[in-house]
């Protein structure tokens, strides 16, 4: 929610799901109201990667948190205990952004100095995939 009392102004947003980002679309609006230019949203150009190659990044990093599937050969960023599938996909090594989201900068999931894979600053349970 924004207040712009001055000029009679109230922006609300809500949502009940990560498939916009509000923030974003919350400040683009009051820019629009107020005549400031808004950027157009960032669309990452898609790497192609094997399913082998997207298996590498499954896995859980934070039990019943963060975890990523691949499903019918997409990536999911799966959070909340399996309530919310968020599909990935690859821009660049260990690079990823959600498919129909403006992301300005890319999650990354990679391997840290001791060869673990780590998301969010989490290292992957290799127990359970």
């Amino acid at each position: 929610m924004q207040n712009y009392f001055d000029g009679n102004i109230c922006i609300i947003i809500l949502s009940n799901n990560e498939a916009i980002n509000q923030y974003r679309l919350g400040n683009a609006i009051a820019d629009i109201l107020h005549h400031v230019e808004v950027d157009i949203p960032a669309k990452f150009e898609e790497i192609p990667l094997s399913e082998n190659e997207l298996k590498k990044y499954c896995g859980t990093y934070l039990k019943n948190k963060i975890k990523v599937e691949l499903i019918n050969g997409k990536l999911y960023f799966v959070r909340f205990s399996g309530n919310l599938y968020i599909e990935i996909y690859p821009v660049g090594e260990g690079r990823f952004v959600r498919r129909y989201f403006d992301q300005i900068e890319p999650y990354r999931i990679s391997e840290d100095e001791h060869g673990e894979m780590t998301f969010f600053g989490y290292v992957r349970d290799n127990l359970v995939k």
